[in-house]
């Protein structure tokens, strides 16, 4: 007999249906890896979003590469972890020694992501992040916009989505570092995070940088 049998209804978090611009947490599956050809340093956030109706839907994959390999992708590079890094409240000055790191110490953090639909080269359709803005204090804003009819579902979160993993379910082992942002005691409650990430709270995490959310926020 089955120990049990897989029913995509029957799953913890649930799926975020329309585009939007969401109030996320960076959730600890994110991790440090590099691509495939050239070897350049990815940052793979996965997200989770903290309040409206998708409340605990998974935003996931969102790849950031660091090239270097000319001075203007090297300054493109720049500018985009600089964004994440605003977005996430890290103060002027803040400095980061490498992709891992940054990854690392983003997690339990929050701010808020822009997301569209996307066709992907299978012709597989997909939430895919285009911004990263602060976390807004007036909450979470779905647009209303489905996945195209007829387009094939992906999920955002499904088996072997993501590249250059070691793990059999689309995930490697946390490879993060314990050198997070130092944050402050009173913490827990402007970085709340879903119950099943209390065993990798943000406060596991130490170091200099991203700020909870200021007092008065709703979450």
């Amino acid at each position: 007999m089955a120990l049990f049998t897989v029913d995509t209804n029957n799953i913890l978090g649930q799926a975020v249906e329309e585009a939007g611009t969401y109030n996320v947490v960076v959730a600890p599956s994110s991790q440090y890896t590099t691509t495939q050809q050239a070897g350049n340093p990815m940052a793979v956030f996965d997200y989770e979003v903290l309040d409206g109706k998708y409340k605990g839907g998974r935003i996931r994959f969102d790849n950031e590469v660091w090239d270097t390999s000319t001075e203007e992708k090297g300054n493109l590079s720049i500018k985009r972890f600089n964004t994440i890094a605003v977005a996430l409240g890290a103060a002027n000055g803040t400095s980061f020694d490498s992709i891992k790191q940054f990854v690392s110490q983003a997690v339990g953090n929050k701010l808020a992501v822009t997301v569209d639909w996307e066709t992907g080269q299978n012709g597989k359709t997909y939430l895919s992040v285009k911004s990263h803005k602060p976390f807004m204090q007036d909450g979470s804003k779905p647009n209303g916009v489905k996945r195209p009819v007829g387009s094939g579902n992906t999920g955002n979160s499904g088996f072997g989505n993501r590249k250059s993993t070691s793990g059999g379910f689309g995930t490697t082992t946390n490879n993060q570092q314990g050198n997070g942002f130092n944050t402050p005691a009173s913490s827990n409650a402007g970085n709340a995070q879903a119950p099943r990430y209390s065993s990798q709270s943000a406060n596991s995490y130490h170091g200099g940088g991203f700020p909870p959310i200021p007092d008065g926020s709703p979450f």
